[in-house]
């Protein structure tokens, strides 16, 4: 009777593995597929970022050129305002 209650045991764990086999494959696909999107997720915003890092660095050697012309302005404006003779200030008008 030993090997009659070992074999249904092992028919009973047999049907048990039959059943479940596909239920845990289904759900290893599902969280390398959710795996796969996040990864891909991710990669997309880096590459948007890294876009986003190139425009700043384009933004700020332009923001830097035009400092350099308005400084430039701003020292010829000085000078041509430190040549002129405070007494010709009133004789304009």
């Amino acid at each position: 009777m030993a090997n009659g209650n070992n074999a249904m045991q092992a028919m009973a764990e047999h049907t048990l593995v039959k059943t479940f086999t596909p239920l845990v494959v289904a759900g290893l696909m599902g969280i390398v597929g959710w795996l796969f999107a996040t990864v891909m997720d991710v990669e997309k915003l880096a590459r948007d970022n890294k876009l986003h890092i190139e425009h700043l660095h384009m933004a700020e050697e332009n923001f830097e050129s035009q400092m350099r012309d308005v400084e430039s302005t701003l020292t010829d404006l000085r000078i041509n305002v430190g040549r002129r003779d405070p007494r010709d200030r009133f004789n304009n008008h």
